[in-house]
């Protein structure tokens, strides 16, 4: 039981990144047009500001139907194309079903001065409907994935053959729409107020409740879970909720974004932003921690240590891919691992405790073109500069005492260092996997053919690989027997780590990930 719940949060985690993927980009375009819109910009360039941010603006407002068909397509296992559409459909018939139920029980809201606003219902795609914010497509995304990979595939024979596949599977959502859209007018409002009594209990936990958030952010991320604690709360009303501009929005980065677009009129930033400056660590953690690591190497292997260890550590600062840092030290020694965790906590209470009110959320290319819209005054960004030296330094101190002292094996402190596989590649195989020898060697594109076929090979084989996906900087991969997984010939292929849970591989790659994904799928014949 506690293995399936971890594999289908695990599913669930992988699976929403993809969605949120999406938001990185639209916070930088907000964050540029809002830069257009300032006073002394000619006029055409104010225009374009305001072309810009209504189409950032009209992808935020409708995030929850981007989460369903988002959710409904990456939880597909074969053809996903059909299931996003169908996720859509669903999204569009839930809408209609709900609405159409108030109208019938004379339960519609009225408007009042404040539009729609506390009244628990609100206008979707042009419905008035029920407010279940994000929370809606992230319930019918899953519904949607789910019946999809149930049904989708059996088919019926002759003059009924239409009605089988995916069409099947819609036919079987159109009654679970129809429950749901019903149900949620009377269930929804009580769990409404569950949400809003969490937020408040967060709220009210201060310091202590955000140091457990960063903490548990950081942690979780080996388990690849750390998604369904930060998303929640960045995109949906368990991070707050706020008034921006005569409008209520839910979720501590939504709320940001919202408030980018009246950056003239916001004096103080609302107080959720707590809650979206994990990127600190992204930067200034890892900036102490490659230090680290490069400093307590052995002379010889100095060079090809920063060689290793200097790009990821870029990506890191200014893309906020920490992973190829991650893995080099994470599986070799974990009391490292929560070390770091706890400074990320740490770190970020003694910001919020300062007063800074900065967005963090990826690297520094986004923080820094986000909060530029802002006042110094309103984001106090010199503060981050200053605790994020000081935390660098004792990062820096702690990691190299730490390696020193416990004789902790991090990359260029074995004398065989560069030889074989990569240090960096750290693997975690089940007991009774095959580990034949093999003479290939590491090298190459990580999306080339050769590492797409040794990723192959080393899973079992075409016939053992249930699927295939990815998320920021992971090969995310089911299979159908944990113990024709080679070690041997995953050590080999071109890759940073891995970690096998159960029938659960976990391959960590970095940027190109998505570029190998496809390589692999297009020789699975996996759409």
């Amino acid at each position: 039981m506690k293995d399936k719940v971890m594999e289908l949060s695990q599913k669930f985690s992988r699976s929403i990144v993809k969605p949120v993927m999406f938001m990185a980009v639209m916070g930088t375009v907000l964050a540029i047009a809002v830069l257009l819109q300032l006073s002394f910009m000619p006029a055409f360039v104010k225009d374009l500001g305001d072309l810009l941010k209504a189409m950032m603006n009209a992808m935020l407002n409708n995030l929850s139907v981007i989460f369903c068909v988002g959710l409904a397509g990456t939880l597909a296992k074969k053809k996903k194309v059909d299931a996003a559409i169908l996720g859509l459909i669903v999204f569009i018939v839930f809408l209609a079903a709900n609405n159409e139920w108030l109208t019938m029980h004379k339960m519609l809201a009225k408007a009042g001065a404040a539009g729609l606003y506390g009244t628990g219902q609100n206008l979707v795609l042009g419905f008035q409907v029920v407010d279940m914010n994000v929370f809606l497509g992230l319930i019918l995304g899953c519904l949607t994935g789910y019946v999809y990979n149930k049904f989708s595939e059996k088919e019926f024979i002759d003059v009924f053959r239409v009605y089988g596949g995916p069409r099947l599977a819609f036919i079987i959502m159109i009654p679970t729409a129809l429950v749901f859209a019903v149900a949620a007018c009377y269930v929804w409002p009580v769990v409404n107020g569950w949400i809003s009594a969490l937020s408040g209990l967060i709220k009210s936990s201060g310091l202590f409740g955000l140091f457990i958030y960063s903490f548990g952010n950081k942690v979780l991320i080996p388990l690849g879970l750390h998604h369904l604690l930060w998303m929640p709360f960045c995109f949906t009303p368990i991070g707050g909720t706020a008034t921006i501009g005569g409008q209520a929005v839910s979720g501590a980065a939504n709320i940001f974004y919202a408030e980018m677009g009246q950056a003239g009129s916001i004096a103080a930033l609302d107080s959720s932003i707590r809650f979206c400056t994990f990127g600190f660590v992204k930067v200034f953690g890892s900036l102490g921690v490659v230090l680290a690591m490069i400093k307590t190497a052995k002379p010889k292997n100095k060079a090809a240590v920063k060689g290793m260890l200097l790009p990821a550590l870029f990506v890191s600062m200014i893309a906020g891919i920490t992973e190829p840092i991650d893995f080099t030290f994470l599986f070799v020694s974990p009391l490292l691992w929560v070390v770091h965790s706890v400074y990320a906590g740490i770190s970020e209470v003694i910001l919020y405790a300062l007063g800074a009110r900065t967005y963090m959320l990826y690297g520094l290319l986004d923080d820094v073109i986000s909060n530029s819209v802002f006042s110094p005054s309103v984001t106090k960004f010199y503060l981050v500069i200053i605790v994020g030296l000081i935390m660098t330094g004792v990062w820096y101190v702690t990691f190299v005492f730490l390696i020193q002292k416990l004789k902790i094996m991090t990359p260029g402190r074995r004398d065989d260092f560069g030889n074989d596989a990569e240090e960096n590649a750290v693997l975690a195989v089940p007991d009774g996997a095959e580990e034949a020898d093999t003479p290939q060697a590491k090298g190459g594109e990580i999306s080339s053919p050769k590492n797409a076929e040794l990723m192959i090979q080393g899973l079992g084989g075409q016939e053992n690989i249930v699927s295939v996906t990815n998320c920021f900087t992971r090969l995310r991969c089911e299979v159908r027997d944990e113990s024709k997984i080679d070690g041997q010939v995953l050590k080999s292929a071109n890759q940073k780590g891995v970690v096998v849970k159960a029938k659960t591989v976990q391959i960590i790659i970095g940027m190109q990930v998505e570029d190998l994904k496809e390589e692999i799928c297009s020789r699975l014949n996996f759409e």
